[in-house]
């Protein structure tokens, strides 16, 4: 994938037939596994021969795969997008079926894949990989490359409520919905939470925050399939590894123990195979306290080493650790352990932090996460300049993180983030992109990209989203980026699915106001009014009065407005325009807009597809506003009324 100014150019678009999905589901599977970004074409509205998104993906990805078949030559799609390849030269024909291809076509050399059934070993693919890489100009991908569960088909992604639902019922099979089956071959992990066996169970951080670090290791190699944290972690007591495996789709598992004390630290791991319990190896390190970040990069490395047959590769040494202070990480782990349920323990988080940061000045991942801390008592500041002053800092954090590893993709993923409520959106995208580039394979980066690109590209949002749920699908911070991108889709019932997901499995911190406002679009008042009333500071009133305006309550409205009134016009001038414009009162919201773009009031960044405002789209006052905050050329998705 490039990254051409600031705009995505994707490596491949997918070209197929709807009868053809399953191969085209393989073909999307080896070409994301040899490295390579791959568009696949979305839900289309009738009467429409392409949307906004799908147009631009095709005339923007450096490769058109077009995977031909009867029905695909029959498919007035298809023939369409591979018309437009033909004429932008970045055709790559594939035939899957033998069938006579349209004439303009027949004389244009294809990839003969006829029969192909997803052999990830097929000589044949070998062939074509290797041309598409040459055509691409990357590096040349492994000889064999192992299947990887095929990314989400926006077709499925955006297919309406039932697709999506598919995705949640059931809870532990959420990942069937990316992959479709459990993942046949190999090369994939879960990395259980490591048993401490310190006899302190103040010290249960460290061995959680070693797991962790093994994991973001591992992610990190092409190929490798590994589930996410908070996944992992709700298997932390399971002793039946064929159960954990078929529900989480993986066919290796990751165990070990720690015991620390003040000079020594004892670290065994164990690699079985899931289905069989076999063991694939093992070791015990007994080393003095500062071996810890040797040990953790042995056992990354003995992994890739034991799974490389699978891989088609070779092992190398995995490097673990984003610091070579072994104090300083310890400090990150119980830092990164604190749950932040009030001022005091945000506080007592950014200590720990700080003291990492003074013992390893340059240790990027310890600034990102202590720009969280910050923006989380920023939040819960009463007082206005003291809130910005908070923040202030916590975004100057996260500018540092970046700084000091550019390549960080979790580090990028959330300094996107603070740009984005900044109203930096072009500098937020261009990070979200990045950090998507760079560590593909890490739930909580490209979760944290879809948050910021949500607001430009919902369709991509989407995509990314439903790329860290397949690895991670008990994670509340994917369902709770998937509910927004759904959201701005217009797709109301997939955004309750996804938001009442994220609500549960974070036991209600994530995704309410995207259920709320969801609900709310549906008509489903009375299901949204206990979500907002237990909300605090500005955003309880400032819901009530959009539910009492799209109820028609303009008593209640009123009284709610005036409540909201009470809290520093920074935090309220979007909202106030949200419900001004339900009320049509279009001048009135139209003031409250400008109020929030002298206030840089961060929600501003939703105005390029809030339902809410969309009775003010018409009017040049409301798009000059958009324009300065959301730049027009970076805007892809459906068009807003």
């Amino acid at each position: 994938m490039l990254i051409t100014g600031l705009q995505l150019m994707p490596d491949i678009f997918l070209s197929y037939s709807r009868n053809d999905l399953a191969t085209a589901g393989q073909m999307a599977a080896v070409l994301q596994a040899a490295g390579h970004d791959v568009w696949w074409d979305q839900a289309l509205k009738a009467g429409a021969v392409y949307d906004r998104v799908t147009e631009t993906a095709l005339r923007e990805a450096r490769l058109v795969v077009v995977l031909w078949s009867a029905a695909s030559v029959d498919s007035d799609w298809v023939r369409s997008e591979a018309t437009i390849a033909l004429q932008r030269g970045a055709l790559v024909p594939v035939m899957i079926e033998a069938c006579q291809r349209p004439v303009m076509f027949e004389l244009r050399q294809s990839a003969d894949l006829v029969g192909w059934k997803g052999n990830a070993k097929d000589p044949r693919l070998a062939a074509f990989l290797a041309d598409v890489t040459r055509q691409l100009g990357t590096p040349a991908p492994a000889a064999s490359i192992a299947m990887a569960p095929a990314g989400p088909s926006r077709r499925l992604l955006m297919g309406g409520a039932a697709g999506f639902a598919a995705l949640v019922v059931g809870g532990f099979g959420a990942w069937k919905y990316m992959g479709g089956k459990p993942d046949d071959g190999t090369a994939s992990v879960v990395v259980l939470p490591f048993v401490n066996l310190s006899g302190d169970a103040s010290q249960a951080y460290f061995a959680d925050g070693l797991a962790e670090e093994l994991r973001n290791a591992l992610s990190q190699i092409v190929g490798l399939k590994v589930i996410g944290r908070a996944s992992s972690e709700r298997f932390r007591d399971s002793a039946d590894l064929a159960d954990l495996a078929a529900q989480l789709g993986v066919a290796n598992v990751l165990t070990g123990s720690v015991r620390r004390s003040a000079n020594t630290v004892r670290i065994s791991a164990q690699l079985s195979d899931s289905k069989t319990g076999v063991e694939i190896w093992s070791q015990s390190y007994d080393r003095p306290s500062g071996d810890v970040l040797d040990i953790q990069s042995s056992i990354a490395t003995s992994v890739v080493g034991a799974l490389s047959p699978r891989l088609g590769k070779a092992a190398g040494k995995v490097q673990a650790g984003g610091t070579d202070n072994v104090e300083a990480q310890a400090l990150y782990f119980e830092a990164d352990a604190t749950i932040v349920n009030d001022a005091a323990s945000a506080a007592g988080g950014i200590a720990k932090l700080d003291a990492a940061i003074a013992l390893d000045p340059d240790y990027a991942l310890a600034h990102s996460r202590k720009a969280n801390f910050l923006a989380a008592l920023s939040g819960r500041e009463t007082d206005w300049p003291a809130s910005r002053e908070l923040y202030a800092q916590a975004v100057a954090s996260s500018r540092r993180a970046v700084e000091i590893a550019p390549k960080s993709g979790r580090a990028l993923a959330n300094y996107s983030t603070f740009e984005l409520a900044l109203l930096n959106v072009r500098a937020a995208v261009a990070g979200a992109e990045r950090a998507a580039l760079l560590e593909p394979g890490n739930p909580d980066a490209i979760a944290g990209a879809a948050r910021s690109i949500f607001a430009v590209n919902p369709a991509r949002a989407a995509v990314l989203a439903g790329r860290a749920i397949a690895l991670d699908p008990f994670s509340a911070r994917a369902f709770h980026a998937h509910a927004e991108a759904l959201f701005n889709l217009g797709h109301y019932n997939d955004a309750v699915v996804a938001a009442g997901k994220a609500l549960d499995l974070s036991s209600g911190v994530r995704g309410r106001a995207q259920l709320f406002e969801s609900l709310v679009m549906l008509g489903r008042l009375a299901e949204a009014r206990p979500l907002i009333a237990k909300q605090t500071l500005w955003r309880g009133p400032a819901g009530i009065a959009l539910l009492e305006s799209r109820a028609g309550n303009r008593a209640a409205g009123d009284a709610a407005l005036a409540a909201l009134g009470g809290y520093a016009a920074q935090r309220t001038g979007y909202s106030r325009a949200r419900v001004h414009a339900q009320r049509g009162d279009q001048e009135i919201a139209l003031a409250a807009l400008a109020e929030a773009l002298a206030a840089e009031d961060s929600l501003l960044t939703l105005i390029a597809f809030d339902p809410f405002v969309d009775p003010l789209r018409k009017d040049p006052r409301f798009r000059a506003i958009q324009d300065k905050i959301v730049p027009p050329d970076l805007i892809v998705g459906p068009k807003r009324r």
